[in-house]
């Protein structure tokens, strides 16, 4: 896998959290409206008996039948792409395009990706995972959504470091994945 289509992933996974929170926070105020219900409801049906038109029951219940089936169905999509970017990210085959030759400045190796890439979201979906905030330091090894930096003057060593971070990464994320039980992560 590509870091290119994790990106893709990670995004999906962030709209899909962002959908859910919305939803959350539309049950909530529903939620609220339902309690007021019973007494609103016998002062709408007075107020429209007296004015002679037909009152019709605002439809809150079923507004929070259809918002619980599509929190469901945010969270099966959540787990669900949660689950192709931690088996992305934990692969052995997981491709990151950066530049073979790095730019140096003061003991630091930066290496830039590829085209221009930048991979913000599959950035920010790391962090999430692994609980560190980003940019995410590992060690000598930062890496942030345009760049990698490593903290060391030999290229060489750089290179290593760098390797050796994302097999960090990639350990970490494994045990974040064996320790989740099937469909909740």
């Amino acid at each position: 896998m590509d870091l290119t289509e994790l990106e893709v992933e990670a995004g999906r996974l962030l709209d899909e959290q962002r959908r859910l929170r919305a939803i959350d926070a539309e049950l909530e105020a529903l939620s609220q409206e339902i309690k007021q219900d019973p007494k609103r409801n016998e002062k709408d049906k007075a107020f429209y008996a007296l004015i002679g038109m037909d009152w019709s029951d605002p439809g809150h219940q079923d507004r929070a039948s259809v918002l619980r089936k599509e929190k469901e169905s945010a969270r099966r999509a959540i787990g669900e792409v949660q689950h192709k970017v931690l088996e992305g990210l934990s692969s052995s085959g997981l491709v990151i395009p950066l530049d073979p030759s790095p730019s140096r400045s003061e003991g630091t190796n930066t290496f830039g990706f590829r085209s221009g890439a930048t991979f913000p979201k599959t950035v920010e979906g790391l962090s999430a995972i692994l609980g560190i905030p980003s940019p995410l330091k590992i060690g000598d090894v930062t890496i942030y959504g345009d760049r990698v930096e490593v903290a060391d003057s030999d290229e060489y060593f750089a290179k290593k470091k760098l390797v050796d971070a994302f097999d960090d990464v990639r350990k970490a994320v494994r045990r974040r994945l064996a320790s989740q039980p099937e469909g909740k992560l």
